[in-house]
This record gives structure tokens, C-alpha cells and sequence, in this order.
């Protein structure tokens, strides 16, 4: 009896905090996150509901007889002790740690108390000065790369220690960690965030540790269910060899060149000699190629128009802008506010272009070394030669004069005395030109829209087949097989040129986590097709999905230099499991679908495609939970909170107790129903969608941008 009432108030009080949790985001939206976390996160409600959850959650693993002499060995003892650390290390930090923020300047000397997040002043046992601060940037711009400020603390009679805090490199002295938040514009000042919870710290981060350790492990252990289940489908896995898949071609988008309509505009070859020089654009040197593309995106919502290349469509409106300006639509007072601004930021584009504001194409090299940017309308240095002054101002306008008289070779020879000037009075400080090279193939070959329209042919049908057929033609598989491995490949390529690009790993933007989803779903389907054919339409599908979403938000995904505060290795693993778990939990969901409509109330083909499901679930709930808590880890050491209860945070938190529900079959009998697993991993992933999606466009939040 004790037993049950412990498994009920277990999971009914996860699943009302689900509820709970889900609420409080909306809440959030509307009444702000005071609100949210006066009546929700620090309520004690909440606290309390968390405390039964843990509370009858031991109980029930007690009473079951889970805890033996074996059980500090047991990954799945680990992964339920863990939860518990990590729910009393936030209960620890909740009541005792201390956060808030320390403003220092140059000039003030030294400080003894900050302000907490209550506003009310906090004193620091020692007292603590600013010794120094510098901004880092990236060679040739105006990136920063990090921020830096000295502390010099006083303690006592010891002597003055000087301590270093930077972006994901926190500074500890007895037991006060500080974190490097923002600082003044003059640069002679610095604000730190402030944190004293040496108790919960250690705690939660036991607890994390413990679950990552268990989680590994648990794939290792021989009696675990993975196990079990994966002897299961690999006995019947010889008999899904000999089931063929579909290559469904789709051949690329072509933009045809209409004869009559085409705006005036230079010929390709002057254009790309054009595109060939450097610009100072988005904080960093790269090819005006670059610059064409996104403008043509931004303008036309793909990277070519009429046929017309980026370069054309840029040099167009620079030297023929009354045969373009036309080819961007008027305002209407019947558009809709979304649409206004959409209009508007294509104006905008066009009004940086054409008056030349945007073009900075001219280096100058002070007498410091220091090199400065200019385009032809900005004010130049008094310091600046004459000759050099009368090139950056006029040979545009002899350039244009060329245009005008369509003497295209003298333009496209001027277009390389350019080059020639920007390398010689930038030496040095330009990119490589393997880098180069790199971006203006990547600006060629990044085609996310083509390759989605193919995926999701060829997923959905293959998915058609499937579910009408046992058996189609050997050719077909293999061809499929092809264009599985070929779309991988070429989202290798992709997103490889644009880490060598950005020198940073593709994780930074919505653009780059949906080309990193459908590339992770691509690897997955060409790796284990051989073994589980099933796999490649839900690869299509979901691959191709993530391809469509990036193409969709491809008007603006401008390669840039990291931000400090995501420089960190401890992100880029974040991410990489968030979204392998998002891969695993889609290939479930779909899965489920073609079981539903191919076996409808047939128990053994049910069954049979559930082993499937709980397969990729294993691997995603463990990733999830592993991405959650390393997320977690990031946060404390970027700015010294691992929990904010942000709505993403708090989504993908949801996400991960309704998907472990699926895990307790052994305790949750109806989810040993083939049939209500299958519904259930189809709904459960609309957490996924709400966590990824409802996030981004409708909750907002600090993670609004991932």
C-alpha cells in the first residue's frame, strides 16, 4: 500500500509541476518575470511540490527494494540519487546564496559592498579595486573577442591579490565568485556579477556529476532495458535488409533569366571582379561578395534575382539604381505590421547601399599601425595623405563614369586597382586567403532550400511506401542510400566552410542549430540504414524539415565573430547533445505516425515498431538530460547562475520529465500499451516544438535567439 501511495505521489507531483512549470512561462509573457517567480518558481507551492516529488520518489525506489549492496554501482540508483543532490543543491542556493552585482572604476579606489538582486547593499568581507581593464578584439575590427578586468583585493593585513576575471572565467577568493557582466563605454569601468554559494554550488555540482556518470554507464550495464531492448530488434533486424528505399531526385532550384523585364546591370565577369575586393561589413573583413549575397537575400528572400548574380544585383542598384528601384514592392496602408517592417528593413538595405554608407572598402593605416575602415562618404582622418585622401573620394565616381560609357573592362580594372590598395595598406591585417577562398565558396554552394525540397520529397515518399508496402526494389534502396549520404556530405561541406569562416563551431543562431539538426538526423540515417532501413524517411523528414526552417530564416543568417560570452567548449557540447536528443525525439514521433497508419490496431506490428520508438528515446532522454545540465554548468561559469528559469530552460526541462514518464514501463504500466506509446512519443514532441519554436516567437527570453 505504502508503495503505490509513494508511486502516485511521485509522478502525479511531476506531472502537475509539468503544468505547473508550463503555466508560469505564459504567465511570464504576460505579467513579467517578477510575477513568474513571485507566484511560481520561489512560491512555496512550487518548493513544496518539488520536495514531495523527491520525498516519495526515494521512498518508492526504497520500497520497490532497489537500494542493495550492488546499488552504488547501479547507473539507474546513480541517475535517481543524482536528481536528488541536484534538487537540494537548488533548495540550498535558494534559501542561502547571495547574487547581485559589483560596479568598479578606474579612478574610485576601493569598494566593500555590492548591491544584491533585493536591491539592498551587501558587504564583502575585503575590499576590492580596479586595477585595470581592457577590451580584446578580433585582428583588423572591432569585434571584441573578450573583456578583461584586474581586481586588486585587499584582505587585512595580507597583502593586495590581483585576480583576473573574463568572459567564462570567473574569479574566486574565499568563497565570493565574480563574473564579468558588462562595463562603461569609456571603458574605465566594469560591472561584475557577484556570487557567494560555496554549499549549493558543491552540491548541485555533485549531482550533475553523478548523472552524467550514471547516464554513461547505464549504456554499458548488461541487464539495462536499452540492452534489452536492442537484443530484441537485432534479432529481427536480418529481415528488414532486404527492404529497399526510394530515391526521390529533385533537381536544383533554377532561376531562369527572363529576356525582356531584367534590370540594367554590369556583365558577370566585371561583377565578380567587383565581389573580389574586401569590405569592412558586420564587424569583420570579408569579400563584397559576402555583402551581395546577404543584400540580395534581405531584398529578394533568395541569393539570386532574374537570373542575376549577388554581384550583379548589388553593383545593379549601386550604378543603376532607377532601373532597380522598382523591383522592391511600394508600402501599402492595407499590410499587415509585419510586413510594413519587412519592407521597411529592404529600404533600409537599399538606403545603406546606395548611399555608399555601408561600403567600407578603403583601409587606412594610422601612424599608431592602426588600421580604420572607410567608405566613400564617411569623414576622413585631417592626418590623411592628399593623394590618399583624393583616391577613397573619387574612384568610385571614375568607376561609375566607366559604367556610364559601358567601357566594362576600364571599370572591372579599376575594381582591381582597389584590391591592389586595400592589400597594401592593409598587410597584415587581412584574412588568409585560404579563409577567403573558403567564404566565397561557401557564399556559392550554401543552398539549404534546395536540399530541404529534396529531403522532403524523398521523405515523404518513402514514407507513402512504407506504409502501403513490405517490399520494393533493391536499385531503389541503394539509391536512396546515395542520396541520404550525398545531402549528409554536403552539409558537411556547409557547415564546415562556415566554422573555418567564422572560426568558431556552427552553434551560435537559429540558422546554424537548424543546418546542425538536419546534418546530425542526415549522419544518423546514413550510418544505420544498412541495419534499420525504417530510418531514412524519417531522416528525410525531419532533416528536411530543419533545412526548410534554416532556408526560411536565411534572409538574415550573416556570418559574424562569436560573441564573448559563447566562446565557451562547455556550449558547444550543450548543443550538440540538445540536439541530438531533438534529432532522436523526431525520428520517434514520426516512427510512431507510420505505425499508426500502417498497423492501426495490429498488436504485433505495434509492438514491433514500439521497440523502435523506446530505442530512440533511450539515447534522447539521456542526452537531454546531459545537454540540460551542462547548459546548466556553461551558465555558473559564464555568469554565476546555473538556473535562471528562463522559459527555454524551463521548456526543455518539462520536455525532459514528460519523455522520462516513457522510460518507468516497469512502473507505468499503460505505457507498456504499444498503441499509448506511440501516441504519446506523436504529443510529447510537441514540447519539443514548444521548447524550440513557442520559445523563440512567442515566450521570449534569454535563450529566444537558440
Amino acid at each position: 500500500m505504502l508503495e503505490k501511495i509513494c508511486k502516485y505521489l511521485s509522478f502525479g507531483s511531476i506531472a502537475v509541476l509539468v503544468a505547473y512549470m508550463a503555466a508560469m512561462t505564459v504567465l511570464e509573457k504576460f505579467f513579467g518575470t517578477a510575477a513568474a517567480m513571485e507566484w511560481g518558481y520561489h512560491s512555496a507551492v512550487f518548493i513544496a511540490l518539488w520536495a514531495v516529488a523527491a520525498v516519495a520518489g526515494t521512498a518508492f525506489y526504497l520500497a520497490e527494494g532497489k537500494i542493495g549492496k550492488n546499488s552504488i554501482a547501479n547507473p539507474v540508483s546513480g541517475i535517481h540519487l543524482a536528481f536528488v543532490f541536484i534538487l537540494s543543491g537548488a533548495l540550498v542556493t535558494h534559501i542561502f546564496g547571495v547574487q547581485g552585482a559589483l560596479h568598479l572604476r578606474l579612478e574610485d579606489g576601493e569598494v566593500r559592498e555590492f548591491t544584491g538582486d533585493d536591491m539592498e547593499s551587501r558587504e564583502l568581507p575585503f575590499a576590492v579595486s580596479l586595477a585595470d581593464f581592457e577590451i580584446r578584439y578580433y585582428p583588423g575590427t572591432y569585434a571584441p573577442v573578450d573583456y578583461t578586468s584586474t581586481l586588486e583585493i585587499t584582505d587585512g593585513d595580507a597583502g593586495p591579490v590581483k585576480l583576473s576575471v573574463s568572459m567564462n572565467s570567473p574569479a574566486v577568493y574565499r568563497g565570493y565568485r565574480f563574473y564579468q557582466s558588462s562595463y562603461d563605454e569609456d571603458t574605465r569601468g566594469s560591472t561584475l556579477a557577484v556570487s557567494h554559494d560555496p554549499a549549493g554550488v558543491a552540491v548541485t555540482y555533485t549531482g550533475y556529476a553523478l548523472l552524467l556518470l550514471s547516464l554513461a554507464g547505464y549504456f554499458f550495464r548488461k541487464d539495462s532495458g536499452f540492452r534489452h531492448l536492442l537484443s530484441r530488434i537485432s534479432k529481427r533486424a536480418a529481415a528488414w535488409l532486404s527492404v529497399p528505399l526510394l530515391l526521390f531526385s529533385v533537381a536544383p532550384e533554377m532561376s531562369a533569366r527572363e529576356v525582356s523585364g531584367v534590370p540594367d546591370h554590369l556583365p558577370e565577369e566585371t561583377a565578380a571582379e567587383y565581389g573580389r575586393m574586401y569590405i569592412y561589413y558586420n564587424d569583420r573583413v570579408c569579400p563584397v561578395q559576402t555583402l551581395a549575397r546577404d543584400f540580395t537575400l534581405k531584398l529578394y528572400g533568395k541569393s539570386s534575382y532574374m537570373g542575376l548574380s549577388p554581384e550583379q544585383v548589388l553593383t545593379g542598384w549601386i550604378f543603376y539604381y532607377d532601373s532597380w528601384k522598382n523591383t522592391v514592392p511600394e508600402e501599402s496602408e492595407a499590410a499587415s505590421p509585419k510586413a510594413r517592417k519587412k519592407i521597411g528593413d529592404r529600404r533600409q538595405a537599399v538606403m545603406l547601399v546606395c548611399s555608399a554608407s555601408i561600403m567600407k572598402l578603403f583601409p587606412y593605416r594610422d601612424d599608431a599601425g592602426n588600421v580604420t575602415w572607410y567608405s566613400p562618404v564617411d569623414r576622413l582622418p585631417a592626418e590623411m595623405d592628399a593623394d590618399q585622401w583624393l583616391f577613397i573620394r573619387k574612384v568610385m565616381s571614375l568607376a561609375g563614369e566607366s559604367v556610364a560609357g559601358k567601357d566594362f573592362d576600364s571599370a572591372g580594372a579599376i575594381f582591381g586597382k582597389i584590391s591592389e590598395y586595400q592589400k597594401k595598406t592593409a598587410s597584415g591585417e587581412l584574412p588568409p586567403e585560404s579563409r577567403i577562398a573558403a567564404e566565397r565558396l561557401y557564399n556559392t554552394v550554401e543552398r539549404p532550400k534546395t536540399a530541404a525540397m529534396a529531403c522532403l520529397a524523398a521523405g515523404l515518399v518513402l514514407f507513402i511506401l512504407y506504409c502501403l508496402f513490405s517490399n520494393l526494389g533493391k536499385p531503389l534502396r541503394i539509391a536512396a542510400a546515395v542520396l541520404s549520404g550525398t545531402v549528409f556530405l554536403y552539409l558537411t561541406l556547409v557547415l564546415g566552410l562556415r566554422w573555418y569562416v567564422s572560426a568558431h563551431v556552427p552553434m551560435s543562431n537559429g540558422f546554424e542549430v537548424m543546418m546542425l539538426l538536419a546534418w546530425h538526423t542526415l549522419m544518423l540515417g546514413t550510418l544505420i540504414q544498412r541495419k534499420f532501413p525504417v530510418i531514412l524517411p524519417f531522416a528525410f523528414l525531419l532533416g528536411g524539415f530543419a533545412l526548410l526552417v534554416a532556408s526560411i530564416g536565411e534572409s538574415d543568417p550573416a556570418i559574424a565573430w562569436l560573441m564573448p560570452v559563447l566562446s565557451s567548449p562547455l556550449l558547444s557540447v550543450h548543443v550538440m547533445a540538445m540536439m541530438i536528443s531533438y534529432t532522436l525525439l523526431g525520428l520517434a514521433m514520426l516512427n510512431s505516425v507510420m505505425a499508426l497508419l500502417k498497423y492501426g490496431r495490429n498488436r504485433n506490428g505495434l509492438s514491433e515498431s514500439a521497440d523502435f520508438s523506446l530505442l530512440f528515446l533511450y539515447p534522447a532522454v539521456f542526452c537531454l538530460a546531459a545537454g540540460t545540465f551542462l547548459g546548466a554548468v556553461w551558465a555558473n561559469v559564464s555568469w554565476g547562475r546555473y538556473w535562471a528559469w528562463d522559459p527555454k530552460e524551463v521548456w526543455a526541462l518539462i520536455t525532459l520529465l514528460v519523455y522520462s514518464f516513457a522510460l518507468h514501463g516497469k512502473v507505468l504500466k499503460t505505457f507498456r500499451d504499444p498503441l499509448f506509446l506511440h501516441v504519446f512519443c506523436i504529443l510529447a514532441f510537441l514540447c519539443v516544438i514548444v521548447t524550440y519554436f513557442g520559445v523563440n516567437f512567442f515566450l521570449g527570453g534569454l535563450h529566444s535567439y537558440a
